[in-house]
């Protein structure tokens, strides 16, 4: 296997999808929401042209558009990237729109996408990096099943300038029925 299959997963109250067009404006508010930008990484594009590239762009990765199943509304992110074929380890990022904070979206997906990539895809690891002051990030890697291996200093460069990050990870071992 050399890429990740497009497909849709479902995640109780959640559906994961590709991207569509029609999400950059969701994406447009979260890429300039200020509470995003404080532990997003340095250089991440704001303007609408290069997010409709980047909406594009994610709809042939990996990458899934969160949305609730109840309204269809988009209020997440994750992906997978830097996937390396030959080990079978992957890793996983995830963002949540301001108006889906609070409810458990994040690690619902999360856990999910890291279920089906560990249990469908013979993925044989999955690495988390969170920033250790993004404590939201940090309860979401551990609310979905992330195991804590330690910290990275000085190895976050955000907009918010250097941080340190929190290693996670999680292996079929990990996961319970």
């Amino acid at each position: 296997m050399t890429e990740f299959p497009r497909v849709n997963l479902a995640a109780g109250r959640l559906v994961l999808r590709p991207f569509r067009a029609e999400d950059a404006a969701d994406v447009h508010a979260v890429w300039n929401d200020d509470a995003y930008l404080r532990f997003a990484p340095a250089g991440m594009p704001t303007a609408a042209a290069d997010l409709r590239r980047a909406v594009e762009w994610c709809s042939s990765g990996p990458l899934f558009a969160v949305e609730r199943a109840a309204d269809g509304r988009l209020v997440g992110h994750v992906a997978l990237f830097g996937t390396d074929w030959a080990r079978m380890v992957t890793e996983i990022h995830y963002w949540t729109a301001p108006w889906g904070r609070g409810h458990g979206y994040a690690a619902e997906a999360v856990r999910t996408v890291a279920r089906w990539a560990l249990t469908t895809q013979g993925i044989a690891r999955i690495a988390l990096m969170a920033v250790v002051d993004n404590t939201a990030s940090v309860r979401t890697a551990e609310a979905a099943g992330f195991r804590f291996e330690g910290v990275l200093r000085n190895a976050a460069l955000t907009r918010s300038g250097r941080g340190d990050l929190a290693s996670y990870s999680a292996i079929p071992a990990d996961l319970v029925p």
